[in-house]
């Protein structure tokens, strides 16, 4: 499990995922600031939970990772024009791993999601999947109506992961926090 957390709030949520999927012994946890694009392709599930921050930006933590996400989906786009190669998600560089967000937003900001939504779509660009819709957890609402949203996103990726069969540490699920 990967997280950038701006105020701590995405990073404990991150842990409880973590925890509910078996803790150490079946994924991992770390910070989006420590990570780049090319590490999430040793994975075949990743679950990302991120804030937006300010207008539309992800939080300091994860401005990096965005920002080379972006970039690579650039070159990933050059290139297959370039080689006139089609639109086969096999030359894509995240071809075979799929992605969940759970983005907590500030819906009283007019670019409240736009981090959360634009990294689904870099990620998607890359030749990922999406396993989930993006979600958006809404920091104006109480905590507990926070809570009640992650819960279900997170019960919803805890049956996918069973239905999936057993799991080994080579196969390991990444969840990516950035808040």
């Amino acid at each position: 499990i990967v997280y950038a957390s701006q105020n701590g709030a995405t990073k404990t949520f991150a842990k409880h995922l973590c925890k509910s999927l078996g803790g150490d012994t079946y994924c991992d946890l770390r910070n989006m600031s420590g990570i780049m694009a090319k590490d999430l392709a040793m994975y075949k599930r990743v679950y990302i939970v991120c804030n937006t921050s300010g207008l539309g930006r992800p939080p300091c933590d994860g401005e990096v990772f965005y920002s080379h996400v972006q970039l690579e989906a650039m070159r990933c786009q050059e290139n297959l024009e370039d080689l006139a190669i089609g639109d086969g998600d096999e030359e894509k560089p995240l071809a075979g791993t799929s992605v969940a967000i759970a983005v907590w937003v500030d819906s009283s900001s007019p670019d409240y999601a736009k981090f959360g939504l634009g990294l689904t779509e870099e990620l998607v660009s890359l030749g990922a999947s999406t396993a989930l819709k993006t979600i958006t957890v809404d920091e104006q609402k109480v905590k507990l109506e926070q809570k009640q949203t992650f819960k279900e996103w997170e019960n919803t990726i805890i049956e996918m992961e069973k239905a999936s069969g057993p799991r080994r540490r080579t196969s390991k699920t990444i969840a990516t926090s950035a808040a």
